[in-house]
């Protein structure tokens, strides 16, 4: 077995075919080939102890099989054997020592990689590639802090980091919202001699987005472009984006215009930002338009095509069109998502049409897709808008029953269907264990209670709730001011009537004639 092995390797490494050295461990282990002459321990054995010294390749079939090892997705196996060279006396490369680390990362189990890569670091090969992968790790992580301390460890040791390296901690800055620090980052790149590339830049482009510096953004891509850096796809769906986000569809469609002139290919991300910025501008026949387009084009539409068209034409009561991308969507073999039902269900339920609600729901739990709290929120909504609170209540107990836990909006739809009802006793009651659940009501939850109060005349409990608004930083709204100046002066309060509508007035709001004469107010 030895002579035949170990010539076997000699022919090979002699004819300067380090590959196929490499592949014979592979292939054994992975069972594509199969010998009675050499197995892998034969192989481990014989390549330590034969005479290959001559030739750099020593710890070749180590490196082989943790190759193996790793393209097989076996992070114990790959650690262990990576131990193994080590204790054998053997340097594993730094691409061993990548892959191995790269694996353990993917793997989920950070800890482990952390340990790994501070045992293995100066007893091994490691280059910056071995850097940029903890970095990528901690910063995916959540823990752009520890990213940091290593690019600061890998400069100390005459590590210079590159282009990737910097564009994982601009990408961290700026989805943590620290576009200060991704702009210092991005310009250090540029003061030593780092090219951005289109990723560093489109990457910069949607922070600078994410923070609403729309103008630094779009003056960001202008300079991408001077110097030569070819947007990709992914650019130019950011670019897209936030020209439907503000409504200016003219643009988005020209920069679309312009990504095809110059090659970039769109994908279903690309028209789904365009159906819905169109669909959200009541624009749903040229949203049906872009559809085709896209079909002409080979893009198959996804789930989220079909949502953003439903959503569109129920906005503009054309519900039968809703249904019809409804069937159309189960009709090519895509699976209707919460979401799909949701809008669904919030169509009809805004249209009165509880048959189809019913159905739908039905239909939803049929196929295993549990209510979300969003449903149970659509549903309770579409009950007050019937005038039917008490169904609404029983919803609100059902969702909390099953382990739904309701949010702010839950607990407002609620607490508005018993305000309109006049039941603020119900409602105070809603309002206090919202509380105890340590949700903090929003400017929609004051404003509902403040009204609730006006409504039964308790100016006392009104200017409790919008005194309380205002102490939280939150403006109470034109309608919450006059109501409550309205019921002070009922009960007679005239001085707390004349200081909360100069306190309206100061918050830029202007009360009408018939309320400043009825405080007295000049």
């Amino acid at each position: 077995m030895v002579p035949k092995f170990t010539g076997f390797v000699h022919h090979f490494l002699a004819s300067d075919m380090r590959p196929q050295v490499h592949s014979i461990p592979v292939q054994v282990l992975s069972n594509r080939i199969f010998s009675h002459f050499f197995t892998i321990s034969s192989i481990l054995t014989h390549s330590t102890r034969s005479n290959l010294n001559n030739y750099p390749l020593c710890g070749c079939p180590h490196e082989a099989i943790i190759s193996a090892h790793v393209q097989s997705q076996l992070p114990e196996q790959s650690l262990n054997h990576f131990k193994l060279m080590v204790l054998k006396g053997l340097c594993p490369s730094s691409n061993s020592f990548n892959n191995v680390l790269g694996l353990l990362t993917k793997s989920g189990d950070l800890n482990k990689a952390w340990c790994f890569f501070n045992e293995f670091l100066g007893r091994t090969h490691f280059d910056v590639y071995s850097f940029g992968i903890m970095i990528k790790a901690f910063c995916e992580g959540g823990n752009v802090s520890k990213g940091f301390e290593l690019l600061a460890q890998m400069e100390r040791m005459g590590l210079s980091p590159n282009v990737v390296i910097y564009t994982i901690l601009i990408d961290a800055c700026c989805k943590n919202g620290d576009i200060e620090q991704a702009k210092v980052l991005f310009s250090k790149m540029g003061d030593l001699g780092l090219v951005a590339n289109q990723y560093t830049y489109t990457v910069m482009i949607n922070g600078l987005f994410k923070k609403g510096c729309k103008k630094d953004g779009f003056e960001l891509y202008e300079k991408m472009n001077l110097i030569g850096v070819f947007p990709s796809v992914y650019t130019y769906n950011s670019l897209i984006n936030e020209y439907c986000r503000d409504g200016t569809l003219c643009l988005a469609f020209k920069l679309f215009d312009e990504m095809r002139t110059r090659g970039v290919s769109c994908n279903v991300v690309t028209y789904n930002i365009l159906i819905g910025g169109l669909c959200r501008n009541r624009q749903v026949l040229k949203a049906e338009w872009l559809l085709e387009q896209m079909k002409l084009a080979h893009i198959n539409p996804s789930t989220i095509t079909f949502n953003l068209l439903m959503d569109g034409f129920c906005n503009v009561g054309k519900f039968d069109k809703a249904l019809s991308y409804f069937d159309e969507l189960k009709l090519i073999g895509l699976s209707p998502t919460s979401v799909t039902y949701n809008i669904l269900i919030a169509g009809f339920s805004k249209a009165g049409n509880s048959a189809v609600v019913c159905e739908l729901v039905r239909e939803m739990e049929d196929r295993g897709i549990s209510p979300s709290k969003v449903t149970y929120t659509i549903l309770m909504d579409a009950f007050v808008r019937s005038d039917d609170v008490g169904k609404a209540s029983q919803m609100f107990h059902l969702m909390k029953k099953v382990g739904s836990v309701p949010d702010q909006y839950t607990y407002g739809v609620l607490m508005h269907g018993l305000c309109m009802k006049g039941n603020m006793v119900e409602a105070s009651k809603l309002y206090k264990s919202m509380i105890e659940t340590h949700l903090q009501p929003n400017d929609v939850i004051y404003n509902t209670m403040i009204n609730g109060y006006c409504k039964e005349c308790n100016s006392y409990k009104a200017l409790k709730f919008l005194q309380e608004m205002v102490r939280k930083g939150m403006t109470p709204s034109q309608a919450s001011y006059s109501s409550t100046i309205e019921v002070l002066c009922k009960d007679g309060k005239s001085t707390e009537a004349k200081e909360l509508l100069k306190e309206m007035i100061e918050n830029g709001l202007d009360p009408s004639e018939s309320l400043c004469r009825r405080v007295g107010y000049a």
